[in-house]
């Protein structure tokens, strides 16, 4: 077994000195590493890229996967000739969340092209994107 005492010592001495930088800058006793503004900026945008996609995909998932507490309303509505409630559809909040990115992110980005096109589509097709999803649904559970 090939143990390096030298390089041993040498990584706990890097790690402690990092450390200890990283504990100043929280504490306000050191002066905070600089970045250039240019790459500030982009961490901005990565970051909210990285938001807004997590917040696209969690109701991506919501939309694939409907609530059976409302089907199970508006059946019972049905059954009970009254209206049923007007409330946003999944469709329709996963356009708005789509439109709300493709804003934010700033309309020449590709990102946000694509997102105001998609936004698009879910408000102008509502019910095929839900009868979509239905159909999606049966395919996947009978395969073939």
């Amino acid at each position: 077994m090939d143990f390096n005492m030298k390089k041993l010592a040498s990584d706990a001495g890097i790690f402690f000195t990092r450390a200890v930088q990283f504990t100043e800058e929280k504490f306000g006793q050191a002066e905070k590493t600089e970045l250039d503004a240019h790459f500030e900026s982009l961490l901005a945008r990565a970051d909210s890229t990285k938001n807004w996609t997590e917040k696209i995909l969690r109701q991506t998932e919501v939309l694939l996967q409907p609530n059976p507490s409302a089907r199970v309303e508006e059946f019972l509505y049905e059954k009970l000739d009254r209206k049923v409630p007007s409330r946003v559809t999944n469709g329709e909040l996963l356009a708005q969340y789509m439109a709300e990115a493709a804003s934010e992110l700033g309309p020449t980005t590709p990102y946000a092209k694509i997102k105001s096109s998609h936004s698009s589509s879910f408000r102008a097709h509502p019910t095929l994107i839900e009868g979509h999803t239905t159909e999606l649904g049966e395919r996947g559970a009978r395969p073939g």
